[in-house]
């Protein structure tokens, strides 16, 4: 630029070069795998031609503080659930497609060429065809590679870091307002954590913030396209610009169009505005001002085009085929409702940004004060000049209105989501220029004018200080209802992924879309209720409903039907309902969550001429009738074969009492917690010896579990998907009946992710350990002396 830019704009200055330059390499596959050695390459270039620190200069402690704190407030779930996990999980699934991209794009840029079939490369595939843009998981990608830590660890911190340099822009635009640093650090604190972007951080929204935060770097340095100057003026005014609405189109592709093109419009209209002013006088009429603006408006152009257009043409289309579901009117999405506008103002004091406050009244106070206090605001922008925040607010307002005008309900939440803290910023600059001093108030006018102006002010901004404690509140209880994703089961399957890559294709019959989507796409690992390739229908003809669970003894098996053979590697939750995979396969690994099953890989399917699944879903054996395993045997034919497993029973209890107000639901055995309490049930234990014990379903609170008087445990915060259990561990029970107490705590106002709706627990089921994997293999002529025992399966051999 041939001048220092002002420091709390660098790192978003930095962070959109970083997509920009990023960008421009993986427009060429070849060449993507280099983007981080050439971001490193230009980080040093830039400390050795410029070190920032040279001449005395220093950093303001305050505004980094103010940044400190809002990465906090993004990150506070996960910082005081003491795990690095990612909020969102189970909740909407769309970080795992996020940690995909992210895998993909500094490996192959936009290509899927040469991916094996999985859903990871459906995922990427079945995307970028469509056109979506990479721009904003290209600095994950790099931070990745740098620090070495797997992108999922990173993705919170990640969301949480691009809102604290958001914060910082903010300290620059609001200078004009507010001199005190001190002050004005705490009001960008609560300008950067409005309701709804948290809360779409908090579900995986990574373009939401993302957009933000570009669009604010790119209207605090296209201010400078309207200052004074030559020539010699272009190269200080136009590179950030340049650099910024680059990384716009790399983050949104030509979804970005509508910010940036109000952007334009509002540098357009400060222009003519200049021009008119300057016109009043013709004396003061600088006739080289307009050949000025427009060499510079050819510069940004020329500069966007070439650094920002490759990325849209390496996309291949400008708008997905499947456009519908963007501009639908019934299209939801995850939402339960439309997104009420008023969101948009900043406090919204519900868990779930998705539903309405309880309190109409105190939600109407709020956004009333944040209205009066954003009128304040623009009068104190224009009144001391701040025109780069009168043109982030217009900026970034308008185009996310033009968004939300045009879409969906669903892309109508993202793009209040995407706007809403250019509208917070400037109630909050009203807000502080009414408790501080100011030029307009002290100077002019007569003394009784002063003496009355100052307390009134005063007093106004001092009642509108309901705005902040309205966010902050609102955050806090998103902070207490967030859906965590529970890092041990995550990180096994993480290990797992290392373990066996390049072992597939694979794979899991659990719904786990952060499993096949990322941890596990080395292996070629697709979901049997996955966006896959393969069908892998069930035995009835049906495919796995999405999200669902399935056992591998309700799934076809002819790789030519693309059943469950046709998969060298499994990779199994482990679960007291869950059959032991057909006799080819060999237990490989077995973890606390997952176990691995793997067949040779030049097993002829052939070789299995029929699987007959036995038991049900609680309990995935039973003994046979004699006839049953003498037609298994028929089918072998007198020189084949039959195999088996035999397998003890499980123990099982449904929950029957609990306290009141707890949810029932009979027929599965299980209840919903509402409140504290301590609920119990009986399980028939069948035998003593060694049981891993688990219960079913999902807990945000504390689940403490004890059987026959001996303690199991306690677990906190464990989210499952479908049809899955929390496991609790191996003990020795003694056989017959045995009460199992299950005692419940929501949990602590401070503790993250224990607030909302509760999910239910049950049944306890305990399955014995020495339910082994040894398949029994006979002649088919000896079928009969399967005959009275427990099998979990049988198979006629060839």
């Amino acid at each position: 630029m041939g001048r220092r830019m002002p420091g709390p704009l660098l790192p978003a200055a930095g962070f959109a070069a970083i997509i920009a330059a990023g960008g421009l390499i993986t427009c060429f596959s070849g060449l993507a795998h280099f983007t981080t050695s050439a971001i490193a390459a230009l980080a040093v270039a830039g400390f050795v031609t410029n070190w920032p620190f040279k001449n005395g200069r220093s950093i303001s402690i305050w505004p980094v503080i103010g940044a400190a704190l809002v990465f906090f407030v993004y990150g506070a779930p996960v910082i005081f659930s003491g795990d690095a996990t990612f909020a969102g999980y189970v909740k909407l699934d769309d970080t795992s497609t996020w940690l995909a991209f992210t895998d993909h794009v500094l490996t192959y840029g936009h290509s899927t060429a040469g991916i094996p079939p999985s859903s990871y490369e459906a995922t990427v595939q079945i995307n970028l065809s469509a056109g979506y843009p990479l721009g904003s998981f290209i600095p994950l990608a790099v931070g990745h590679e740098t620090t070495g830590q797997d992108s999922a660890w990173l993705f919170q911190p990640y969301l949480a870091l691009m809102a604290a340099m958001m914060s910082l822009v903010f300290f620059e635009l609001v200078k004009p307002i507010v001199n005190d640093v001190r002050i004005r650090s705490a009001a960008v604190f609560i300008a950067a954590q409005p309701a709804l972007l948290v809360g779409y951080s908090l579900w995986g929204g990574i373009k939401e913030v993302a957009t933000a935060l570009i669009v604010s770097v790119l209207a605090a340095t296209a201010i400078w396209l309207i200052g004074p100057g030559g020539w010699r003026s272009i190269r200080s005014t136009t590179p950030g610009v340049i650099v910024s609405g680059a990384a716009l189109i790399g983050v949104m592709g030509a979804g970005g169009a509508p910010w940036l093109v109000a952007v334009v419009l509002g540098v357009v209209l400060l222009m003519a505005a200049r021009l008119l002013w300057q016109w009043r006088s013709p004396d003061s009429v600088d006739r080289d001002l307009i050949k000025t603006y427009l060499a510079r408006a050819a510069v940004v152009i020329g500069g966007v085009v070439l650094i920002g257009l490759p990325t849209v043409l390496a996309a291949g289309q400008l708008f997905s085929p499947n456009q519908g579901p963007l501009t639908n009117t019934t299209e939801m999405g995850n939402l339960i409702k439309v997104l009420s506008v008023a969101q948009f103002a900043g406090p919204w004091p519900v868990g779930d940004f998705r539903i309405d406050p309880d309190s109409g009244y105190l939600t109407f106070v709020l956004i009333a004060t944040t209205v009066i206090a954003w009128i304040f605001g623009i009068w104190a922008s224009v009144k001391s000049r701040a025109w780069g925040l009168l043109l982030f607010a217009f900026g970034c307002g308008l185009g996310s209105f033009l968004v939300w005008y045009i879409g969906s309900p669903w892309i109508q939440g993202k793009a209040l989501a995407t706007g809403t803290a250019s509208f917070l910023v400037i109630a909050m600059a009203g807000i502080v220029a009414l408790v501080t001093p100011r030029d307009w108030i002290q100077r002019g006018g007569s003394e009784t004018a002063k003496w009355i102006a100052w307390p009134f002010t005063l007093v106004l901004g001092c009642l509108l200080l309901v705005v902040p404690v309205g966010v902050l509140a609102s955050n806090a209880l998103q902070y207490h209802e967030a859906y965590l994703a529970p890092r041990g089961q995550l990180a096994e399957l993480s290990d797992i992924g290392g373990d066996f890559a390049g072992q597939g294709p694979t794979l899991m019959t659990e719904y786990q879309a952060y499993g096949v989507r990322h941890f596990l796409r080395l292996m070629d690992a697709e979901g049997a209720s996955e966006l896959r390739r393969r069908q892998i229908p069930r035995r009835d003809g049906t495919e796995v409903e999405k999200g669902a669970w399935s056992d591998t003894d309700e799934l076809e098996l002819s790789p030519d039907l693309e059943g469950l053979l046709t998969y060298r590697t499994l990779v199994l939750r482990r679960s007291p309902g869950q059959s032991r995979p057909p006799s080819p396969y060999e237990l490989v690994k077995e973890g606390d969550y997952y176990e691995v099953w793997q067949r040779p890989e030049d097993f002829d399917p052939a070789e299995i001429i029929a699987h007959v699944p036995l038991g049900n879903a609680l309990d995935p054996a039973a003994v046979p009738t004699c006839n049953k395993v003498r037609s298994v045997a028929a089918k072998a034919g007198p020189g084949g074969r039959v195999a088996a497993v035999t397998r003890a029973p499980n123990g099982v209890g449904k929950i029957t009492t609990y306290p009141d107000g707890w949810i029932p639901d009979p027929a599965n055995g299980t209840v919903t917690p509402t409140s504290d309490g301590t609920a119990s049930a009986t399980i028939d234990v069948p035998s003593s010896g060694e049981y891993d014990v688990f219960v079913g379903g999902s807990a945000r609170g504390k689940v403490t579990l004890g059987i026959g008087g001996i303690p199991m445990g306690s677990i906190r915060n464990r989210l499952n998907n479908n049809a899955q259990y929390i496991e609790f561990g191996k003990f020795d029970l003694g056989t017959g009946p045995q009460e199992a107490v299950l005692k419940y705590e929501q949990g602590g106002a401070l503790r993250p992710a224990t607030g909302g709706y509760p999910f239910g627990l049950g049944p306890v089921v305990v399955s014995p350990v020495r339910n082994g994997t040894k398949v029994t293999s006979l002649p088919a002529s000896q079928a009969g002396r399967l005959c009275g025992q427990r099998l979990d399966w049988i198979e006629a051999l060839r």
